[in-house]
């Protein structure tokens, strides 16, 4: 499992939580940011192009790499 580290703009209490996360949505792209700073890069062939799948996987569009952002 990835570790992750609660950085300066994670909220600070449950009603920030709340209407920060207010769908998954926003949940994906918090955690995106998380794993990708600087933008997708592929961990295998190192692309940074990609498409979402139905299943919230980001899939390389050069290599076709599955990424998860868990």
């Amino acid at each position: 499992m990835a570790d992750f580290t609660i950085t300066e703009d994670f909220p600070k209490n449950e009603i920030e939580f709340d209407k920060r996360f207010s769908d998954p949505k926003a949940c994906y792209e918090y955690l995106f940011k998380q794993k990708w700073p600087n933008g997708f890069i592929c961990k295998k062939c190192g692309n940074g192009k990609y498409w979402v799948s139905s299943r919230n996987l980001y899939i390389c569009t050069q290599c076709e790499h599955q990424h998860e952002v868990v």
